[in-house]
């Protein structure tokens, strides 16, 4: 006969393992959960470490959508709005300089529709070195750098030097998901045709502050990804003259603005090496009312300060230019994200 306290042993024995019998099945579930739960973690892990690594972020500091990369405020595709004044010198081939303070800035309309404006608030042309080279007609200046065309001597100051307001820019752009395509460049990058209208708008205080003429461009734009997270951008515009001032030159020109823009260190790397980046920028220029070809090319050197804050240096060069052309130039700005 078995005694009382055997039965008993037996029986807590006999439950413990009908309990571990029916729970098997339940642990072994969760653990399975637990693994993929701890796999889920690590592939989310592995991708923050992949987007600290790059400098492609948003403006606010996320990562950014494909085409929407513009930490630097340098993509022609991002629609945000953003204040971007600078200051600009100019020595032109005949001695010419010019000085340039500019308030310049995007509104952003929709997702497809956009502006800039660029207004020269202090614009300074001394030509104390030249002045009789003004006397004679000159060609508009395609970036409102140069003194415009057909300026009668006497409107000139004796002292060699003018001070006042330029010409208004504005600059339409509009994009849709239509003329969005996949960049031939990058894996799983992206590329968008723009199209466009620019205007200048006589507002200028005097004469040779300004070209005395409504010119509109239309354009287009080309920009496509590229590897290493930097994009190329190919704008380019045709200059007509329509309303002007008899006594200024008919305005005729393509006009191209390319860019390839390359980031160098990824933001997360401390406020004195992160956020640097590389934007060399070329201009051919043909005028076809004159039959004349000029090249400019202008590297420019920025600095993220931090998510949306950008500051950048700009030095240029004219490739053997004419008299009224760039031979070199010197440009600092601030890019500020609303």
């Amino acid at each position: 006969m078995f005694s009382v306290r055997s039965d008993a042993a037996g029986w807590i024995v006999f439950s413990l393992w009908l309990c571990i019998g029916l729970a098997g099945p339940g642990l072994a579930a969760e653990e399975q959960e637990l693994e993929a739960l701890k796999r889920r973690v690590e592939e989310l892990e592995r991708r923050d470490r992949d987007a600290s690594a790059t400098p492609a972020v948003s403006a606010e500091g996320g990562q950014a959508a494909p085409g929407e990369e513009d930490a630097t405020g340098t993509d022609p595709r991002s629609f945000g709005s953003k204040f971007m004044p600078y200051y600009r010198y100019v020595e032109l081939e005949s001695e010419v300089e010019v000085n340039v303070l500019a308030l310049f800035g995007m509104l952003r309309f929709d997702d497809n529709v956009a502006m800039t404006y660029e207004l020269p608030v202090v614009k300074d042309v001394d030509y104390k070195q030249p002045l009789g080279t003004l006397a004679s007609s000159l060609p508009d200046s395609p970036f409102g750098d140069t003194p415009s065309g057909g300026i009668p001597f006497a409107s000139l100051d004796a002292d060699g030097d003018e001070t006042g307001m330029g010409d208004l820019g504005l600059r339409l752009f509009y994009k849709n998901e239509a003329m969005r395509f996949s960049s031939p460049f990058r894996d799983n990058g992206s590329g968008e045709l723009m199209v466009g209208m620019e205007t200048t708008v006589p507002t200028a205080t005097e004469d040779v502050l300004g070209s005395k003429a409504w010119v509109l461009s239309p354009f287009f734009a080309v920009v496509a990804d590229m590897p290493l997270h930097g994009f190329v951008a190919a704008m380019n515009f045709f200059d007509f003259s329509p309303v002007r001032d008899t006594s200024t030159n008919n305005t005729g020109r393509y006009r191209g603005r390319w860019f390839y823009m390359q980031p160098l260190t990824p933001p997360d790397l401390g406020p004195y090496l992160g956020g640097w980046y590389l934007l060399p920028e070329f201009q051919p220029v043909y005028d076809w009312e004159n039959t004349n070809f000029s090249f400019w090319i202008g590297p420019e050197l920025g600095k993220m300060l931090k998510p949306g804050r950008i500051v950048y240096l700009k030095p240029g060069w004219g490739v053997d230019p004419d008299d009224e052309e760039r031979d070199w130039t010197f440009e600092v700005g601030f890019r500020w994200f609303f």
